[in-house]
């Protein structure tokens, strides 16, 4: 018999982790205050837990972080919103010993959501007078305008990330405006929403499977009751901590920090090239923290049987399988060609489709074979054009593939989803169509030419032509994946079917 989940129970949970990164970033620090991986707000977030654990036990880890990071010269990559906000978070701190710190430093000031609330956080923090009220509120309109549209966050102009869409809602839900907290209420439902019960907070857009989203995430759902949903997340956490010995980076392929983690190394997809270890260890220390510290809520259900579509989201749910889809985007890792499928409920669900895209900007893992679209047989993938939900259950994925525009159809009914890929009929040699990427972890069985199993989850991929499966540059968020192909075609169609009585 499981024992009843209540608040105290994940404060306890989470308090518990908060110890642990505490203890871990002492041990990864070095004599000089700096830890042993570069770091941007590594050790500014590191204070800030140390010093709301106990500062007393980690005033020599404080203290030497503080001198290294007196030391930083700033320069175009100097985080100063993020090292301000920590710095701020920290009980007792003077401003003479955070300008010692900041120096002149002028803010980044990125076209990006996270950073603009960060630094009307950091305002709101410091100053209470007319003009800084003026300020805040004027800035708080610009924010609105720019990156709020209906019940979400984007991530830059046009953009999506359900990891960045969380930040924002545990930034906004510290304020002590009362829009701004009626704004991360809202945020939190969609979180719920893309959640479910599975655990998998933000698979969706820039950073998915990263543990800066899923800590953020958590700290809302169980800031505004939504129980059932926290308990999976923080389930993911504890999984990931446990297989990785740290908190992974990217919860999707837990692991020990390599020597040159990157986004060039296998042992660590999903990493952008402004990724450190350090920084989200301490962040999401910090933010379990934050959560440890949280009153109890009215407990809210988790939505079920609600899908949202809109020009930018699409997300659908059955008794078998959760799916999500960006539509719109500025990048490749912005959109998501082939559905993001979760196979399966509670702790047990199963990354079927994980997400893709990645770094872009720097050598990556991310190529254009590991984009889950159709090819020309020398390899040249589709270029991803647009997407459009046509009705709760349908969406249509338009792209370019050597001078023709082709069409995606995916349909998502209760027990099957359907992908259907054509191609314009002149092309020559015909082209491969599908090339949708699944987890390595899904023991792909072959039943005949154009059939294959997943037993343990009683799932079958049926295609009307023949398909092929190699692992050649297929690689995803999650890591390593199997690219299921169907080769010589102008037209195919593979339905991912449930078993009834599977997968409940």
């Amino acid at each position: 018999m499981s024992l009843p989940l209540t608040h105290a129970g994940m404060t306890d949970r989470c308090l518990r982790l908060a110890k642990i990164i505490a203890d871990e970033l002492v041990r990864r620090q070095k004599p000089d205050g700096d830890f042993v991986l570069p770091d941007f707000y590594g050790k500014a977030f590191a204070c800030a837990l140390w010093s709301g654990l106990d500062r007393d036990q980690y005033h020599r880890q404080i203290d030497r972080a503080q001198i290294a990071l007196q030391r930083e010269i700033p320069d175009k990559t100097y985080h100063r919103e993020f090292i301000e906000y920590a710095l701020l978070s920290m009980p007792g701190m003077s401003a003479a010993a955070r300008r010692a710190i900041l120096k002149n430093a002028r803010n980044q000031n990125p076209d990006v959501a996270n950073w603009q609330i960060l630094q009307l956080r950091n305002r709101q923090a410091k100053n209470s007078g007319a003009f800084s009220r003026l300020s805040a509120s004027l800035h708080r309109c610009f924010i609105r305008m720019r990156y709020w549209r209906s019940n979400l966050f984007l991530d830059r102009p046009g953009c999506f990330s359900a990891q960045y869409h969380a930040f924002c809602a545990a930034l906004l839900s510290q304020s002590a405006s009362r829009n701004d907290q009626a704004l991360a209420r809202k945020a939190t439902h969609l979180i719920a929403t893309l959640c479910q019960n599975h655990g998998y907070a933000n698979l969706a857009g820039r950073g998915a499977g990263q543990s800066f989203g899923a800590v953020c995430a958590f700290y809302v759902l169980l800031k505004y009751g939504f129980h059932d949903a926290a308990d999976a997340v923080l389930y993911r956490i504890e999984d990931a901590m446990l297989n990785a010995a740290t908190l992974p980076l990217n919860l999707l392929a837990p692991c020990a920090v390599p020597e040159n983690p990157g986004p060039t190394n296998r042992l660590t997809p999903g990493w952008y090239g402004y990724n450190r270890h350090d920084d989200y260890l301490a962040f999401g220390g910090y933010w379990l923290l934050q959560a440890a510290g949280l009153s109890p809520e009215t407990p809210q259900s988790t939505p079920t049987n609600h899908p949202h579509q809109s020009r930018m989201l699409f997300t659908t749910t059955s008794a078998h399988y959760d799916a999500q889809m960006l539509l719109s985007g500025a990048r490749i890792f912005d959109v998501t060609p082939s559905p993001v499928i979760v196979s399966g409920k509670g702790s047990g669900a199963m990354l079927l489709f994980p997400p893709t895209g990645g770094e872009q900007d720097q050598p990556s893992l991310y190529v254009p074979a590991t984009i889950p679209l159709p090819a020309t047989r020398d390899g040249t993938a589709a270029r991803f054009i647009t997407a459009t939900c046509q009705s709760d259950r349908r969406v249509v994925v338009t792209f370019q593939l050597a001078g023709t525009t082709g069409q995606r159809i995916i349909d998502f009914d209760d027990t099957e989803i359907r992908i259907a890929d054509s191609c314009d009929e002149c092309l020559s040699p015909k082209p491969d169509l599908l090339r949708v990427l699944a987890t390595a972890d899904a023991k792909l069985t072959r039943v005949s030419d154009t059939e294959l199993s997943i037993a343990q989850a009683g799932i079958r991929l049926m295609c009307d032509h023949p398909i092929v499966v190699d692992d050649n540059d297929a690689i995803t968020v999650a890591g390593p994946a199997q690219r299921i192909t169907a080769p010589k075609t102008n037209n195919a169609t593979l339905i991912i079917g449930w078993e009834n009585g599977q997968n409940d």
